[in-house]
Protein backbone atom coordinates (compact mmCIF):
# COMPACT_ATOMS: atom_id res chain seq x y z
CA UNK A 1 0.00 0.00 0.00
CA UNK A 2 2.82 2.40 0.90
CA UNK A 3 4.69 1.55 -2.31
CA UNK A 4 1.52 2.06 -4.33
CA UNK A 5 1.07 5.50 -2.77
CA UNK A 6 4.67 6.44 -3.55
CA UNK A 7 4.37 5.39 -7.20
CA UNK A 8 1.08 7.27 -7.65
CA UNK A 9 2.61 10.40 -6.08
CA UNK A 10 5.67 10.07 -8.33
CA UNK A 11 3.48 9.72 -11.42
CA UNK A 12 1.53 12.83 -10.40
CA UNK A 13 4.75 14.78 -9.82
CA UNK A 14 5.98 13.85 -13.29
CA UNK A 15 2.56 14.75 -14.72
CA UNK A 16 2.01 11.22 -15.97
CA UNK A 17 -1.22 11.35 -13.97
CA UNK A 18 -3.35 14.41 -13.39
CA UNK A 19 -4.06 15.30 -9.76
CA UNK A 20 -7.64 14.01 -9.84
CA UNK A 21 -6.46 10.78 -11.52
CA UNK A 22 -3.86 10.25 -8.78
CA UNK A 23 -6.44 10.91 -6.08
CA UNK A 24 -8.85 8.49 -7.76
CA UNK A 25 -6.20 5.79 -7.95
CA UNK A 26 -5.81 5.96 -4.18
CA UNK A 27 -9.51 6.38 -3.40
CA UNK A 28 -10.44 3.25 -5.36
CA UNK A 29 -8.04 1.12 -3.33
CA UNK A 30 -9.65 -0.75 -0.45
CA UNK A 31 -7.66 -2.86 2.00
CA UNK A 32 -9.24 -5.69 3.98
CA UNK A 33 -8.33 -9.02 5.53
CA UNK A 34 -11.68 -10.59 4.65
CA UNK A 35 -13.22 -11.76 1.38
CA UNK A 36 -15.64 -8.84 1.24
CA UNK A 37 -17.20 -7.22 -1.81
CA UNK A 38 -16.39 -9.97 -4.28
CA UNK A 39 -19.94 -10.77 -5.34
CA UNK A 40 -20.08 -7.88 -7.83
CA UNK A 41 -16.56 -8.29 -9.26
CA UNK A 42 -16.10 -9.57 -12.80
CA UNK A 43 -12.43 -10.57 -12.36
CA UNK A 44 -10.63 -11.53 -9.16
CA UNK A 45 -6.80 -11.73 -9.24
CA UNK A 46 -4.83 -13.45 -6.49
CA UNK A 47 -1.15 -12.73 -5.94
CA UNK A 48 -0.33 -14.77 -2.87
CA UNK A 49 2.73 -16.93 -2.20
CA UNK A 50 3.84 -19.24 -5.03
CA UNK A 51 2.56 -22.38 -3.32
CA UNK A 52 -0.08 -24.61 -4.81
CA UNK A 53 -1.89 -25.28 -1.53
CA UNK A 54 -2.13 -21.59 -0.65
CA UNK A 55 -3.34 -20.55 -4.09
CA UNK A 56 -6.01 -23.25 -4.12
CA UNK A 57 -7.19 -22.21 -0.65
CA UNK A 58 -7.36 -18.50 -1.51
CA UNK A 59 -9.12 -19.00 -4.85
CA UNK A 60 -11.47 -21.53 -3.28
CA UNK A 61 -12.51 -18.97 -0.66
CA UNK A 62 -12.84 -16.30 -3.35
CA UNK A 63 -15.01 -18.62 -5.47
CA UNK A 64 -17.42 -19.06 -2.56
CA UNK A 65 -17.99 -15.30 -2.39
CA UNK A 66 -17.78 -14.46 -6.10
CA UNK A 67 -20.64 -14.15 -8.54
CA UNK A 68 -21.52 -17.06 -10.86
CA UNK A 69 -19.73 -15.51 -13.85
CA UNK A 70 -16.62 -14.17 -12.10
CA UNK A 71 -13.22 -14.97 -13.57
CA UNK A 72 -10.59 -16.28 -11.13
CA UNK A 73 -7.10 -15.22 -12.24
CA UNK A 74 -3.92 -16.47 -10.64
CA UNK A 75 -0.73 -14.41 -10.77
CA UNK A 76 1.62 -17.37 -11.01
CA UNK A 77 5.09 -17.52 -12.49
CA UNK A 78 5.62 -21.27 -12.32
CA UNK A 79 2.58 -23.24 -11.10
CA UNK A 80 0.24 -25.03 -13.47
CA UNK A 81 -3.10 -23.32 -13.99
CA UNK A 82 -4.73 -26.74 -14.35
CA UNK A 83 -3.29 -27.79 -10.99
CA UNK A 84 -4.54 -24.59 -9.34
CA UNK A 85 -8.00 -24.99 -10.91
CA UNK A 86 -8.36 -28.60 -9.74
CA UNK A 87 -11.30 -28.84 -7.34
CA UNK A 88 -12.50 -25.28 -8.00
CA UNK A 89 -16.00 -24.72 -9.40
CA UNK A 90 -16.16 -23.70 -13.06
CA UNK A 91 -12.52 -24.39 -14.12
CA UNK A 92 -13.39 -22.77 -17.46
CA UNK A 93 -13.25 -19.42 -15.60
CA UNK A 94 -9.77 -20.01 -14.10
CA UNK A 95 -6.87 -18.38 -15.95
CA UNK A 96 -3.26 -17.37 -15.33
CA UNK A 97 -1.98 -13.79 -15.37
CA UNK A 98 1.80 -13.81 -15.13
CA UNK A 99 3.08 -10.29 -14.46
CA UNK A 100 6.82 -9.62 -14.74
CA UNK A 101 8.88 -7.79 -12.13
CA UNK A 102 9.05 -4.92 -11.58
CA UNK A 103 5.34 -4.91 -12.43
CA UNK A 104 5.02 -1.13 -12.79
CA UNK A 105 7.75 -1.13 -15.44
CA UNK A 106 7.50 -4.42 -17.33
CA UNK A 107 4.85 -4.23 -20.09
CA UNK A 108 4.25 -7.95 -20.71
CA UNK A 109 1.55 -10.10 -19.14
CA UNK A 110 1.39 -13.79 -20.06
CA UNK A 111 -2.23 -14.93 -20.17
CA UNK A 112 -2.07 -18.65 -19.38
CA UNK A 113 -4.81 -20.78 -20.86
CA UNK A 114 -5.49 -23.94 -18.87
CA UNK A 115 -6.95 -27.07 -20.43
CA UNK A 116 -10.46 -26.04 -19.38
CA UNK A 117 -10.13 -22.25 -19.70
CA UNK A 118 -12.74 -20.97 -22.15
CA UNK A 119 -12.20 -18.41 -24.91
CA UNK A 120 -14.41 -15.83 -23.19
CA UNK A 121 -12.25 -15.98 -20.06
CA UNK A 122 -9.04 -15.57 -22.05
CA UNK A 123 -10.49 -12.62 -24.03
CA UNK A 124 -11.78 -10.83 -20.92
CA UNK A 125 -8.47 -11.28 -19.08
CA UNK A 126 -6.47 -10.00 -22.05
CA UNK A 127 -8.81 -7.00 -22.28
CA UNK A 128 -8.16 -6.22 -18.61
CA UNK A 129 -4.40 -6.40 -19.20
CA UNK A 130 -4.78 -3.87 -22.04
CA UNK A 131 -6.78 -1.55 -19.77
CA UNK A 132 -3.87 -1.76 -17.31
CA UNK A 133 -1.55 -0.54 -20.05
CA UNK A 134 0.06 -3.96 -20.45
CA UNK A 135 0.72 -6.10 -23.51
CA UNK A 136 -0.96 -9.52 -23.19
CA UNK A 137 0.34 -12.64 -24.91
CA UNK A 138 -1.69 -15.85 -24.61
CA UNK A 139 0.37 -18.95 -23.83
CA UNK A 140 -0.28 -22.60 -23.05
CA UNK A 141 -0.12 -24.03 -19.54
CA UNK A 142 3.33 -25.65 -19.82
CA UNK A 143 6.33 -25.54 -17.50
CA UNK A 144 7.95 -22.11 -17.63
CA UNK A 145 5.08 -20.90 -19.82
CA UNK A 146 6.93 -19.02 -22.60
CA UNK A 147 9.39 -16.38 -21.39
CA UNK A 148 10.87 -18.33 -18.48
CA UNK A 149 11.13 -21.43 -20.66
CA UNK A 150 13.25 -19.43 -23.12
CA UNK A 151 15.29 -17.66 -20.44
CA UNK A 152 16.23 -20.91 -18.70
CA UNK A 153 18.70 -22.15 -21.34
CA UNK A 154 20.10 -18.62 -21.83
CA UNK A 155 20.94 -18.18 -18.15
CA UNK A 156 22.24 -21.71 -17.72
CA UNK A 157 24.51 -21.33 -20.75
CA UNK A 158 26.03 -18.23 -19.15
CA UNK A 159 26.86 -20.17 -15.98
CA UNK A 160 28.23 -23.09 -17.95
CA UNK A 161 30.46 -20.79 -20.00
CA UNK A 162 32.06 -19.62 -16.76
CA UNK A 163 32.81 -23.26 -16.03
CA UNK A 164 34.25 -23.60 -19.52
CA UNK A 165 36.73 -20.84 -18.75
CA UNK A 166 35.08 -17.84 -20.39
CA UNK A 167 35.96 -14.57 -18.68
CA UNK A 168 32.95 -13.17 -16.79
CA UNK A 169 33.47 -9.61 -17.99
CA UNK A 170 33.83 -10.78 -21.59
CA UNK A 171 30.63 -12.80 -21.24
CA UNK A 172 28.65 -9.87 -19.85
CA UNK A 173 30.03 -7.44 -22.42
CA UNK A 174 29.16 -9.73 -25.33
CA UNK A 175 25.53 -9.95 -24.20
CA UNK A 176 25.24 -6.17 -23.76
CA UNK A 177 26.93 -5.53 -27.11
CA UNK A 178 24.37 -7.83 -28.72
CA UNK A 179 21.72 -5.54 -27.26
CA UNK A 180 20.57 -7.15 -24.02
CA UNK A 181 19.84 -4.58 -21.27
CA UNK A 182 22.25 -6.32 -18.88
CA UNK A 183 24.53 -9.31 -18.85
CA UNK A 184 23.11 -12.75 -17.92
CA UNK A 185 25.08 -12.93 -14.66
CA UNK A 186 23.71 -9.59 -13.53
CA UNK A 187 20.23 -10.74 -14.56
CA UNK A 188 20.60 -13.85 -12.41
CA UNK A 189 21.49 -11.61 -9.47
CA UNK A 190 18.48 -9.39 -10.16
CA UNK A 191 16.10 -12.35 -10.34
CA UNK A 192 17.62 -13.93 -7.23
CA UNK A 193 19.69 -17.11 -7.33
CA UNK A 194 17.12 -18.94 -5.19
CA UNK A 195 14.29 -18.13 -7.61
CA UNK A 196 16.46 -18.89 -10.64
CA UNK A 197 17.53 -22.19 -9.10
CA UNK A 198 13.93 -23.21 -8.39
CA UNK A 199 12.91 -22.32 -11.97
CA UNK A 200 15.82 -24.31 -13.41
CA UNK A 201 14.83 -27.38 -11.37
CA UNK A 202 11.22 -27.11 -12.58
CA UNK A 203 12.31 -26.85 -16.23
CA UNK A 204 14.61 -29.85 -15.83
CA UNK A 205 11.80 -31.94 -14.33
CA UNK A 206 9.48 -31.00 -17.18
CA UNK A 207 11.77 -31.17 -20.21
CA UNK A 208 14.49 -33.60 -19.27
CA UNK A 209 18.22 -33.68 -20.15
CA UNK A 210 18.36 -30.61 -22.41
CA UNK A 211 17.34 -28.47 -19.43
CA UNK A 212 19.82 -30.03 -16.99
CA UNK A 213 21.15 -27.06 -15.01
CA UNK A 214 24.68 -26.43 -13.85
CA UNK A 215 25.05 -26.97 -10.11
CA UNK A 216 27.17 -23.84 -9.65
CA UNK A 217 24.10 -21.78 -8.67
CA UNK A 218 23.22 -24.32 -5.97
CA UNK A 219 26.77 -24.22 -4.61
CA UNK A 220 26.51 -20.44 -4.45
CA UNK A 221 23.21 -20.71 -2.59
CA UNK A 222 24.76 -23.17 -0.15
CA UNK A 223 27.41 -20.53 0.53
CA UNK A 224 24.74 -17.92 1.27
CA UNK A 225 24.95 -16.07 -2.04
CA UNK A 226 21.45 -15.13 -3.19
CA UNK A 227 22.12 -12.23 -5.57
CA UNK A 228 21.36 -8.53 -5.32
CA UNK A 229 18.77 -8.85 -2.55
CA UNK A 230 21.36 -10.50 -0.30
CA UNK A 231 24.21 -8.16 -1.19
CA UNK A 232 26.26 -10.78 -3.05
CA UNK A 233 25.86 -13.14 -5.97
CA UNK A 234 27.94 -13.08 -9.12
CA UNK A 235 28.47 -9.42 -8.22
CA UNK A 236 28.83 -7.57 -4.92
CA UNK A 237 26.24 -4.93 -4.00
CA UNK A 238 26.08 -2.08 -1.50
CA UNK A 239 23.77 0.90 -0.85
CA UNK A 240 24.77 4.18 -2.45
CA UNK A 241 25.58 6.57 0.43
CA UNK A 242 23.78 9.45 -1.29
CA UNK A 243 20.61 7.80 -2.62
CA UNK A 244 20.41 4.66 -0.52
CA UNK A 245 19.82 2.59 -3.65
CA UNK A 246 21.63 -0.72 -3.87
CA UNK A 247 24.28 -0.58 -6.59
CA UNK A 248 26.59 -3.10 -8.24
CA UNK A 249 30.14 -2.87 -6.85
CA UNK A 250 31.99 -5.31 -9.08
CA UNK A 251 32.40 -9.04 -9.57
CA UNK A 252 32.28 -11.22 -6.48
CA UNK A 253 35.55 -13.24 -6.31
CA UNK A 254 33.96 -15.90 -4.08
CA UNK A 255 32.10 -17.86 -6.77
CA UNK A 256 35.22 -18.39 -8.90
CA UNK A 257 36.59 -20.80 -6.32
CA UNK A 258 33.36 -22.83 -6.44
CA UNK A 259 33.90 -24.01 -10.01
CA UNK A 260 34.79 -27.68 -9.59
CA UNK A 261 34.69 -28.86 -13.18
CA UNK A 262 37.83 -29.05 -15.27
CA UNK A 263 37.91 -25.88 -17.28
CA UNK A 264 38.20 -25.99 -21.03
CA UNK A 265 39.66 -23.27 -23.17
CA UNK A 266 36.36 -21.36 -23.23
CA UNK A 267 34.53 -20.51 -26.42
CA UNK A 268 35.83 -16.92 -26.44
CA UNK A 269 34.95 -14.13 -28.84
CA UNK A 270 31.69 -12.17 -28.89
CA UNK A 271 30.09 -14.11 -31.75
CA UNK A 272 30.83 -17.50 -30.20
CA UNK A 273 29.48 -16.33 -26.85
CA UNK A 274 26.34 -14.92 -28.48
CA UNK A 275 25.82 -18.16 -30.42
CA UNK A 276 25.98 -20.24 -27.26
CA UNK A 277 23.65 -17.87 -25.37
CA UNK A 278 21.12 -16.86 -28.00
CA UNK A 279 20.90 -19.99 -30.15
CA UNK A 280 19.94 -21.97 -27.05
CA UNK A 281 16.89 -19.69 -26.89
CA UNK A 282 16.22 -19.84 -30.64
CA UNK A 283 16.18 -23.64 -30.59
CA UNK A 284 13.82 -23.72 -27.59
CA UNK A 285 11.62 -21.10 -29.28
CA UNK A 286 11.31 -23.35 -32.34
CA UNK A 287 10.13 -26.16 -30.06
CA UNK A 288 7.58 -23.77 -28.52
CA UNK A 289 6.22 -23.00 -32.00
CA UNK A 290 6.10 -26.72 -32.85
CA UNK A 291 4.18 -27.40 -29.64
CA UNK A 292 1.85 -24.41 -30.16
CA UNK A 293 2.76 -22.91 -26.79
CA UNK A 294 2.03 -19.51 -28.32
CA UNK A 295 -0.07 -18.42 -31.30
CA UNK A 296 2.87 -17.85 -33.62
CA UNK A 297 6.26 -16.19 -34.24
CA UNK A 298 4.95 -12.62 -33.94
CA UNK A 299 3.51 -13.26 -30.51
CA UNK A 300 6.66 -15.04 -29.40
CA UNK A 301 8.84 -12.15 -30.57
CA UNK A 302 6.60 -9.66 -28.79
CA UNK A 303 6.97 -11.63 -25.56
CA UNK A 304 10.77 -11.75 -25.85
CA UNK A 305 11.05 -7.99 -26.35
CA UNK A 306 8.53 -6.96 -23.66
CA UNK A 307 9.16 -9.79 -21.19
CA UNK A 308 12.91 -10.43 -21.24
CA UNK A 309 14.36 -7.28 -22.80
CA UNK A 310 15.47 -8.92 -26.05
CA UNK A 311 16.81 -6.01 -28.14
CA UNK A 312 13.88 -4.34 -29.94
CA UNK A 313 16.06 -3.30 -32.88
CA UNK A 314 16.52 -7.00 -33.68
CA UNK A 315 12.76 -7.43 -33.94
CA UNK A 316 12.50 -10.29 -31.45
CA UNK A 317 14.14 -13.68 -31.06
CA UNK A 318 12.73 -15.40 -34.16
CA UNK A 319 13.00 -12.28 -36.32
CA UNK A 320 16.70 -12.27 -35.40
CA UNK A 321 16.96 -15.90 -36.54
CA UNK A 322 15.12 -15.10 -39.79
CA UNK A 323 17.40 -12.17 -40.57
CA UNK A 324 20.49 -14.21 -39.83
CA UNK A 325 19.18 -16.92 -42.12
CA UNK A 326 17.99 -20.31 -40.93
CA UNK A 327 20.63 -22.17 -42.91
CA UNK A 328 23.26 -20.21 -40.98
CA UNK A 329 21.37 -20.79 -37.72
CA UNK A 330 21.27 -24.53 -38.46
CA UNK A 331 24.98 -24.55 -39.23
CA UNK A 332 25.78 -22.60 -36.05
CA UNK A 333 23.68 -24.98 -33.93
CA UNK A 334 25.60 -27.94 -35.39
CA UNK A 335 28.87 -26.13 -34.70
CA UNK A 336 28.01 -25.48 -31.04
CA UNK A 337 26.60 -29.01 -30.62
CA UNK A 338 29.88 -30.51 -31.82
CA UNK A 339 32.20 -28.12 -29.92
CA UNK A 340 34.79 -30.05 -27.87
CA UNK A 341 33.86 -28.33 -24.60
CA UNK A 342 30.20 -29.31 -25.05
CA UNK A 343 30.55 -32.93 -26.13
CA UNK A 344 30.78 -34.27 -22.60
CA UNK A 345 27.91 -32.14 -21.34
CA UNK A 346 24.78 -33.63 -19.81
CA UNK A 347 22.56 -31.02 -21.53
CA UNK A 348 24.26 -30.90 -24.93
CA UNK A 349 20.98 -31.84 -26.62
CA UNK A 350 19.65 -28.29 -26.17
CA UNK A 351 21.68 -27.47 -29.31
CA UNK A 352 20.34 -30.41 -31.32
CA UNK A 353 18.42 -28.48 -34.01
CA UNK A 354 14.64 -28.54 -33.71
CA UNK A 355 12.85 -30.19 -36.62
CA UNK A 356 11.17 -26.89 -37.55
CA UNK A 357 14.55 -25.23 -38.01
CA UNK A 358 15.72 -28.11 -40.17
CA UNK A 359 12.59 -27.97 -42.32
CA UNK A 360 12.69 -24.19 -42.78
CA UNK A 361 16.41 -24.20 -43.57
CA UNK A 362 15.95 -26.93 -46.18
CA UNK A 363 13.31 -24.94 -48.08
CA UNK A 364 14.96 -21.57 -47.40
CA UNK A 365 11.94 -20.44 -45.41
CA UNK A 366 11.62 -18.25 -42.33
CA UNK A 367 9.66 -18.49 -39.09
CA UNK A 368 7.57 -15.48 -40.03
CA UNK A 369 6.74 -16.58 -43.56
CA UNK A 370 6.07 -20.23 -42.80
CA UNK A 371 2.40 -21.19 -43.02
CA UNK A 372 3.06 -23.97 -40.56
CA UNK A 373 4.54 -21.59 -38.00
CA UNK A 374 1.24 -20.43 -36.58
CA UNK A 375 -2.13 -21.95 -35.86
Amino acid sequence: LVEHGKRVAKAAKRRILKKHEAAGALDRLTVTTAFDGLAQRGIIIEAVAERLDIKRKVLGSAAEQAGPDAILATNTSSLSVDAIAEGLPHPERVVGMHFFNPVHRMPLVEIIRGTHTCDETVAATAKLALRMGKTPVVVADVAGFLVNRLLGPYLDEAVRMLEQGVDAEELERAARTFGMPMGPLELLDEVGLDIAGHAATSLHEAYGPRMTPSDLVQRMLDAGLTGKKGGAGFYLYAPDPKTGRVKKQGLNPKWDGMIHSTRGTGVGGDQNIVDQLVLAMVNEAALCIEEQVVEGPRELDLATVFGMGFPPFRGGLLKYADRRGLREVLSALHRVHEAPDLKARDNRERFHPAQLIRDLAEREGTFHSSRGASR
